[in-house]
């Protein structure tokens, strides 16, 4: 069962650096080998982060969610989740434009980036996503981090919960990518593997390979509707 101290709301513009320093430091040892390979990020990296966030949530319709310990009231952990769907809101389908206009573009890089790796991994994610979803609408979930000390409490659950409320209102399928250790978390919620994806960071001057495990979880309606 989740702490009940712990409380999962939408994320503020004004909160966007502390989203950004939780993700920071869970994605240290992971992630970060992706996004910066040439060395810990700069302040002025870290405010890009911090920006790049806040106009998510202002002007892209992105749905960052912290988790707070109501304890402190601090944020322990935090979660992006997007809903896609058609233009058209008399659509059942995407066109496939719109799925080629949806995929998530390559990141320009940081200072502390490889070009090459971010496009390898945007491509990976890409075709793989467009494959396996094709034209229907879904929720996705792009992020979820808690920070080291607070994990094992159920704040990832509660956030990854909330995502799979939201798909199930809307009657629509949800994705993600997900390490090999939080793959079990994820199936608990309903989510099945669809493929595995491989990114091997010894090609770029890294000394691993990363695999991630691509899952589906099947539309329903709430009540069975």
């Amino acid at each position: 069962m989740p702490d009940p101290t712990l409380q999962v709301s939408l994320l503020t513009p004004s909160e966007a650096e502390q989203y950004m320093l939780v993700r920071h430091e869970t994605f240290r040892n992971t992630v970060n080998k992706i996004l910066y390979p040439r060395g810990e990020p700069s302040q002025k990296t870290l405010d890009r982060v911090t920006s790049e966030i806040r106009d998510g949530i202002t002007n892209k319709g992105i749905l960052f969610l912290k988790c707070v310990d109501t304890t402190t009231n601090t944020i322990v952990a935090g979660a992006r989740w997007r809903y896609v769907k058609p233009t058209n809101p008399d659509a059942k389908q995407r066109t496939w434009a719109e799925v080629d206009a949806g995929l998530v573009n390559h990141l320009d890089p940081y200072d502390e980036s490889d070009p090459a790796l971010l496009t390898a991994l945007y491509d990976l994610f890409n075709v793989h996503q467009r494959k396996v979803l094709e034209t229907q609408p879904h929720y996705i979930l792009d992020t979820l981090v808690t920070l080291p000390q607070h994990e094992r409490r159920g704040a990832g659950s509660m956030l990854v919960g909330w995502g799979c409320a939201k798909a199930d209102e809307a009657g629509v399928v949800a994705y993600l990518e997900a390490s090999l250790i939080a793959a079990p978390m994820y199936a608990r919620h309903g989510f099945e593997a669809v493929g595995e994806l491989e990114l091997d960071l010894r090609k770029f001057g890294g000394d691993e390979e990363m695999r991630f495990i691509a899952m589906l979880r099947p539309a329903k309606k709430v009540d069975g509707v």
